[in-house]
Protein backbone atom coordinates (compact mmCIF):
# COMPACT_ATOMS: atom_id res chain seq x y z
CA UNK A 1 0.00 0.00 0.00
CA UNK A 2 1.49 2.98 -1.19
CA UNK A 3 2.01 5.87 1.99
CA UNK A 4 0.73 8.98 1.99
CA UNK A 5 1.91 12.32 3.27
CA UNK A 6 0.55 13.97 5.96
CA UNK A 7 1.56 17.60 7.25
CA UNK A 8 2.03 17.43 11.01
CA UNK A 9 0.24 21.02 11.38
CA UNK A 10 -1.79 23.22 9.38
CA UNK A 11 -0.26 25.72 7.44
CA UNK A 12 -1.65 29.22 6.28
CA UNK A 13 -0.66 31.78 3.99
CA UNK A 14 1.43 34.91 5.59
CA UNK A 15 2.38 37.27 3.19
CA UNK A 16 4.87 39.67 5.40
CA UNK A 17 8.37 39.84 6.06
CA UNK A 18 10.99 38.45 7.68
CA UNK A 19 14.55 39.11 9.04
CA UNK A 20 17.29 36.56 9.42
CA UNK A 21 20.67 36.56 10.58
CA UNK A 22 23.68 35.43 8.42
CA UNK A 23 27.10 36.21 9.82
CA UNK A 24 27.38 39.68 10.39
CA UNK A 25 24.55 40.72 8.48
CA UNK A 26 21.10 41.58 8.61
CA UNK A 27 19.09 39.82 5.78
CA UNK A 28 15.16 40.30 4.71
CA UNK A 29 13.40 37.46 2.70
CA UNK A 30 9.40 36.99 1.91
CA UNK A 31 7.33 35.02 4.15
CA UNK A 32 4.93 33.01 2.30
CA UNK A 33 3.14 30.84 5.00
CA UNK A 34 3.09 29.61 8.36
CA UNK A 35 2.58 26.29 10.87
CA UNK A 36 2.97 25.42 14.25
CA UNK A 37 6.63 23.59 12.91
CA UNK A 38 7.65 26.12 10.29
CA UNK A 39 8.09 28.51 7.36
CA UNK A 40 8.15 29.03 3.72
CA UNK A 41 10.75 31.32 2.77
CA UNK A 42 11.27 33.38 -0.91
CA UNK A 43 14.06 35.62 -2.27
CA UNK A 44 16.72 35.34 0.43
CA UNK A 45 19.42 37.12 -0.94
CA UNK A 46 21.56 34.70 0.84
CA UNK A 47 20.96 30.70 1.20
CA UNK A 48 22.50 30.06 4.60
CA UNK A 49 24.43 27.10 5.38
CA UNK A 50 24.20 26.86 9.37
CA UNK A 51 22.05 24.98 11.17
CA UNK A 52 19.61 27.04 12.90
CA UNK A 53 18.72 30.83 11.32
CA UNK A 54 17.60 33.31 13.97
CA UNK A 55 14.55 35.23 12.42
CA UNK A 56 11.76 37.07 12.99
CA UNK A 57 8.20 38.64 11.84
CA UNK A 58 5.44 40.04 12.55
CA UNK A 59 2.21 37.91 12.93
CA UNK A 60 -1.17 39.63 12.34
CA UNK A 61 -3.60 39.02 15.62
CA UNK A 62 -7.04 39.22 13.04
CA UNK A 63 -10.53 38.84 14.46
CA UNK A 64 -13.00 36.72 13.61
CA UNK A 65 -14.63 38.36 10.56
CA UNK A 66 -18.21 36.34 11.23
CA UNK A 67 -18.24 37.95 15.00
CA UNK A 68 -17.85 41.59 13.78
CA UNK A 69 -20.55 43.40 12.20
CA UNK A 70 -20.08 44.31 8.86
CA UNK A 71 -20.07 48.20 9.70
CA UNK A 72 -17.18 47.40 11.82
CA UNK A 73 -15.41 44.75 9.58
CA UNK A 74 -15.58 47.38 6.37
CA UNK A 75 -13.71 49.73 8.77
CA UNK A 76 -11.32 47.99 9.80
CA UNK A 77 -7.76 48.34 8.49
CA UNK A 78 -4.63 45.93 8.49
CA UNK A 79 -2.35 48.59 9.70
CA UNK A 80 -4.65 48.77 12.54
CA UNK A 81 -4.52 45.46 13.69
CA UNK A 82 -2.07 43.91 16.98
CA UNK A 83 0.73 42.65 15.23
CA UNK A 84 3.14 40.34 17.65
CA UNK A 85 6.97 39.86 16.97
CA UNK A 86 7.97 36.23 16.92
CA UNK A 87 11.57 35.21 17.36
CA UNK A 88 12.70 31.81 16.82
CA UNK A 89 15.68 29.46 14.89
CA UNK A 90 14.69 27.55 11.67
CA UNK A 91 16.52 25.09 9.88
CA UNK A 92 16.56 24.84 6.34
CA UNK A 93 14.37 21.31 5.74
CA UNK A 94 15.16 21.46 1.83
CA UNK A 95 18.14 19.32 0.73
CA UNK A 96 21.19 21.39 -0.87
CA UNK A 97 23.36 18.55 -1.49
CA UNK A 98 25.06 17.92 -4.81
CA UNK A 99 23.94 21.41 -5.85
CA UNK A 100 26.98 23.72 -6.56
CA UNK A 101 26.66 27.43 -5.12
CA UNK A 102 25.63 28.42 -8.52
CA UNK A 103 22.52 26.21 -8.35
CA UNK A 104 21.77 27.52 -4.85
CA UNK A 105 21.24 30.83 -5.98
CA UNK A 106 18.50 29.91 -8.56
CA UNK A 107 16.41 28.25 -5.52
CA UNK A 108 14.34 30.96 -4.65
CA UNK A 109 11.88 29.03 -1.75
CA UNK A 110 12.84 27.64 0.94
CA UNK A 111 10.90 25.59 3.50
CA UNK A 112 12.83 26.15 7.46
CA UNK A 113 11.63 23.73 10.45
CA UNK A 114 11.22 25.76 13.77
CA UNK A 115 14.23 24.48 16.53
CA UNK A 116 13.81 27.29 18.82
CA UNK A 117 10.66 28.81 19.44
CA UNK A 118 8.89 29.69 22.35
CA UNK A 119 5.90 27.99 23.96
CA UNK A 120 4.27 31.22 23.85
CA UNK A 121 4.78 32.36 20.25
CA UNK A 122 3.97 28.49 19.05
CA UNK A 123 0.88 29.30 20.75
CA UNK A 124 0.61 32.68 19.03
CA UNK A 125 1.56 30.89 15.81
CA UNK A 126 -1.36 28.11 16.77
CA UNK A 127 -3.64 30.57 17.19
CA UNK A 128 -2.79 32.84 13.82
CA UNK A 129 -3.37 29.44 11.55
CA UNK A 130 -6.92 28.93 13.48
CA UNK A 131 -7.74 32.20 12.94
CA UNK A 132 -7.18 32.79 9.50
CA UNK A 133 -8.59 29.18 8.73
CA UNK A 134 -12.31 30.88 10.46
CA UNK A 135 -12.10 34.02 8.08
CA UNK A 136 -10.87 31.98 5.41
CA UNK A 137 -14.06 29.57 5.63
CA UNK A 138 -16.29 33.22 6.52
CA UNK A 139 -14.54 34.65 2.88
CA UNK A 140 -15.55 31.45 1.33
CA UNK A 141 -19.24 31.38 2.23
CA UNK A 142 -19.57 34.99 1.46
CA UNK A 143 -19.24 33.66 -2.49
CA UNK A 144 -21.95 31.44 -1.77
CA UNK A 145 -24.40 34.19 -0.39
CA UNK A 146 -23.07 36.76 -2.55
CA UNK A 147 -26.50 37.46 -4.25
CA UNK A 148 -28.45 37.18 -1.78
CA UNK A 149 -27.22 40.57 0.65
CA UNK A 150 -26.61 44.13 -0.43
CA UNK A 151 -23.04 45.24 0.20
CA UNK A 152 -21.66 41.66 -0.15
CA UNK A 153 -19.36 42.58 -2.73
CA UNK A 154 -17.87 45.51 -0.59
CA UNK A 155 -17.30 42.93 2.41
CA UNK A 156 -15.19 40.46 0.23
CA UNK A 157 -12.98 43.26 -1.28
CA UNK A 158 -12.13 44.21 2.46
CA UNK A 159 -11.71 40.40 4.10
CA UNK A 160 -9.55 40.36 0.30
CA UNK A 161 -7.58 43.10 1.64
CA UNK A 162 -7.48 42.21 5.03
CA UNK A 163 -6.38 38.12 4.11
CA UNK A 164 -3.86 39.77 2.06
CA UNK A 165 -5.15 39.26 -1.72
CA UNK A 166 -5.26 41.49 -3.94
CA UNK A 167 -8.66 43.14 -3.65
CA UNK A 168 -9.00 44.44 -7.33
CA UNK A 169 -9.13 41.28 -8.89
CA UNK A 170 -11.80 40.00 -10.26
CA UNK A 171 -14.36 38.37 -8.02
CA UNK A 172 -13.97 34.49 -9.65
CA UNK A 173 -10.07 34.90 -9.23
CA UNK A 174 -10.67 35.93 -5.80
CA UNK A 175 -12.71 32.48 -5.39
CA UNK A 176 -9.85 30.65 -6.79
CA UNK A 177 -7.37 31.97 -4.65
CA UNK A 178 -8.77 31.60 -1.11
CA UNK A 179 -10.00 27.78 -2.76
CA UNK A 180 -6.58 27.11 -3.07
CA UNK A 181 -5.45 28.10 0.03
CA UNK A 182 -8.20 26.51 2.10
CA UNK A 183 -7.02 23.50 0.25
CA UNK A 184 -3.75 24.13 0.92
CA UNK A 185 -4.70 24.78 5.09
CA UNK A 186 -5.54 21.21 5.63
CA UNK A 187 -3.37 17.97 6.25
CA UNK A 188 -2.84 15.55 3.09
Amino acid sequence: MEKKFQRAHLRAPLKTDALYILDEYVLKANLLNISEGGILLDNLPRVPDISAIPLMFPLVDYPEFSQLHSDILLALNIHQLEKRVIRAKARIVRSFEGQSEVDKVFVTKIGCQFVVCSDEDRHLISQYVTRYAKNLIYYLGLFEGRGQKAGTLDILRKVADLLGYDSTMQIGLLRLKALHDYQSLESL
